[in-house]
């Protein structure tokens, strides 16, 4: 959705007189993650649906790429309603378990990492859903310390986080929450995003949580054709020919303008500077996806912009380390 210049100023303005206009904030103490320090080892477990589309490949093969930043705890696989592939429905989950599965065995990585099975969508505000996925993601929690936290970033809808975080709330000072809600093109007013769509309760929860949260609001111009994947992903190993030939099993992955939204994710937690950001007030989202700015809970950082060419260099770099660590 696109607004005239404006009411997208106006929208903007009202953002940025959150301190006037905020009506009541639910949590004004609520931590705000910081970007881990360049020379810090993260802690780092990836919710996906891997199979609903091909963009969580090429951010999951660039976390494992990338050891000396992320000591991996492990994947959980979430659902999704439909993909490129058509409508999966309950069984979305084991299909994204199964790619994650296939993804971790070209890289060589085969069983060194827990993959669960996640919840299905919530049903209820503030009520979790249960799942092996959901339990996982509180035993990593547990785990660690406010010191150490374990950042929990979500490609696919917010069912496992939210849920975790309504079941266990105590973890909110050992996580750190990354959620991919990109819709940046209708902030401040609302969300049209995919993911918040594909578990509402899940995103509208997750605002008003206590848990330290990310929310990712950039990645649609992460974009690479065939041609151009072909003659730079393709000859960075097994791995980055896998990521390139993936293309080919969908039309639509084949496309010059197609997206790879959620490497930004990934990204962003190696490179910080490769993006854009703002710590803003955590807005009451409404059933129809529209934010109430009056009433927050705390402050957010929300990542708004990422560079294009960098993102995909640094992705080939860390390809070509992992397969000359093979050599």
């Amino acid at each position: 959705m696109q607004y005239n210049e404006p009411v997208k100023a106006h929208l903007e303005n009202l953002a940025k007189e959150h301190a006037v206009a905020i009506a009541s904030d639910s949590n004004p103490g609520r931590l705000v993650p910081e970007p881990p320090p360049a020379d810090q080892r993260v802690r780092l477990l990836i919710d996906s649906d891997a199979a609903n589309e091909i963009d969580d490949l090429y951010a999951i093969a660039l976390a494992v790429a990338t050891p000396e930043r992320f000591a991996i705890e492990g994947f959980v696989a979430t659902h999704f309603a439909a993909s490129a592939f058509g409508t999966d429905g309950p069984a979305s989950t084991e299909k994204s378990y199964r790619l994650i599965g296939e993804l971790l065995d070209v890289a060589g990585a085969a069983g060194r990492w827990r993959v669960a099975r996640g919840a299905h969508p919530m049903q209820y505000m503030d009520w979790p859903s249960e799942g092996e996925g959901v339990d996982f993601i509180l035993e990593r929690a547990r785990a660690g310390t406010a010191d150490d936290p374990l950042w929990v970033v979500a490609l696919g809808a917010a069912t496992n986080l939210a849920s975790a975080i309504v079941k266990d709330p105590s973890i909110a000072d050992r996580v750190r929450f990354v959620f991919h809600a990109r819709s940046g093109e209708t902030w401040p007013q609302r969300s049209v995003q995919y993911n918040v769509k594909g578990d509402v309760w899940a995103a509208r929860t997750l605002l008003r949580s206590p848990a330290p949260l990310v929310w990712f609001d950039t990645g649609t111009n992460l974009c690479r054709s065939f041609e151009q994947t072909a003659a730079t992903v393709a000859p960075t190993g097994r791995l980055g020919t896998y990521l390139h030939e993936f293309r080919r099993r969908n039309p639509y992955f084949m496309r010059s303008d197609k997206g790879f939204f959620d490497m930004a994710d990934i990204a962003w937690m190696i490179r910080p500077g490769l993006c854009r950001e703002e710590v803003v007030p955590a807005p009451t989202m409404d059933p129809y996806l529209f934010f109430d700015h009056d009433h927050v809970h705390g402050r957010m950082r929300r990542v708004y912009a990422i560079e294009n060419d960098p993102t995909w260099d640094l992705l080939c770099q860390r390809l070509r380390w992992l397969r000359d660590q093979k050599a």
